[in-house]
């Protein structure tokens, strides 16, 4: 599975999951990252860093989904490997 294939699955599970992401400059101020995962006004939100690689984004993307339950949403074997991996299943 392509890379850019992968990314946009964990994407469209963040969306089916009601995570509402988006990519901003992260690396400014103080505080820099590459993203995570907050609750504003009630909504859960994923920020990832925008100069990321796809590969890196895929990355924070998995580390952030694997403390999430998506045992309801469909995932190819390859991405729910991924995210089992994380978890440490």
């Amino acid at each position: 599975m392509k890379d850019t294939t992968i990314l946009t699955t964990l994407e469209e599970a963040a969306e089916k999951l009601s995570i509402k992401l988006s990519y901003d400059d992260l690396r400014k101020g103080e505080v820099a990252t590459d993203g995570g995962i907050c609750t504003l006004k009630g909504v859960r939100r994923i920020l990832i860093h925008k100069g990321l690689t796809t590969g890196e984004r895929i990355d924070v993307l998995v580390d952030i989904l694997s403390d999430v339950d998506t045992d309801g949403v469909h995932l190819p074997p390859e991405v729910r490997d991924r995210l089992d991996s994380a978890r440490g299943d």
